[in-house]
């Protein structure tokens, strides 16, 4: 343990006698993991997004001109009782009016109308359970079926449209992130096949004197995870200055639309994932140099 923890800061401090090819090296492997990971933090916004617009999504029933506000109640209350539907809200013919008058900016046109053209409409609001586009789907066509109803509005479309981005999303993420992670792996391993042909007489001297390819192989590997570990945490870093930069335009379209939505960074377990996954690719990177260029030092 203790040769290992020597190894570790001694691979660490070699990295370190040529600091500005370090610092371009790392700032590659930053920039190149920010990428899948800024990627991933869009998606998991997205998720957030969709998860609550089907939390808020309503169905309205516009029912047919000539029922009354009684009728409508009635139905409001027999609809309570079906499975699917957790919530029914009833806005009178009187309330409707009053809203459109309120938020159209057509009120003194509407109040010299001499009757009330709007329709009784019930919000309804499904469901927990229903978090499938086809199950909200499913209950729309039920409710148009019903012989009070004249017109159903839904935003089932917009749902089926996110579940659809969130999926091209989801897949093309996974590709992106094979393609850079193959892309880390290569640029440690030339990192490490470089320092490996700068430092090939002090390793021939080793094979010399005995010492194993186990021994030699290393603090190379070494190099490799601190190249990985560091590279994660810059992109972190890049990853955070991202969501701070475009932090200010969210807040604008939260004041705009009411909303209280906030951007969502890497949570500790993400993080953790993060790390992991860099400093395995460096280790790897370095072991798949080592392997195959090894053993073409040797003593002459």
């Amino acid at each position: 343990m203790v040769s290992h923890l020597h190894t570790a800061k001694e691979a660490l401090r070699r990295m370190r006698r040529t600091p500005f090819a370090m610092a371009l090296t790392l700032l590659v492997i930053a920039a190149t993991l920010a990428l899948p990971t800024s990627f991933h933090v869009l998606v998991k916004n997205l998720r957030m997004v969709g998860g609550d617009l089907e939390a808020t999504n309503e169905i309205s029933l516009y029912l047919k001109p000539d029922l009354s506000n009684d009728a409508g109640r009635r139905l409001a209350e027999r609809l309570k009782n079906h499975a699917q539907i957790a919530e029914t809200r009833l806005v009178t013919k009187e309330a409707g009016i009053e809203q459109l008058k309120t938020y159209s900016g057509f009120g003194e046109a509407l109040s010299a109308l001499n009757f009330n053209p709007l329709p009784v409409v019930i919000g309804i609001r499904p469901k927990d359970s229903l978090t499938q586009p086809e199950q909200v789907e499913r209950l729309v066509a039920e409710l148009k079926a019903l012989p009070e109803v004249d017109l159903v509005q839904s935003d089932i479309q917009w749902m089926h449209r996110l579940h659809a981005l969130l999926q091209v999303a989801e897949r093309s993420f996974g590709v992106l992130g094979a393609l850079l992670a193959a892309a880390v792996v290569f640029i440690i391993g030339n990192t490490i096949r470089l320092e490996l042909y700068g430092r090939r007489e002090e390793i021939v001297v080793q094979k010399l004197l005995g010492a194993t390819d186990r021994f030699i192989r290393r603090p190379f590997l070494y190099t490799g995870f601190w190249y990985g570990f560091l590279g994660s945490l810059g992109a972190w870093i890049v990853v955070g200055v991202m969501l701070l930069i475009v932090r200010a335009p969210i807040h604008q379209l939260n004041v705009l639309y009411g909303s209280d939505f906030t951007l969502a960074f890497l949570g500790f377990q993400e993080t953790m994932a993060l790390v992991g996954i860099a400093c395995f690719l460096g280790v790897a990177g370095a072991f798949a140099v080592l392997i195959q260029h090894l053993r073409d030092v040797r003593p002459e």
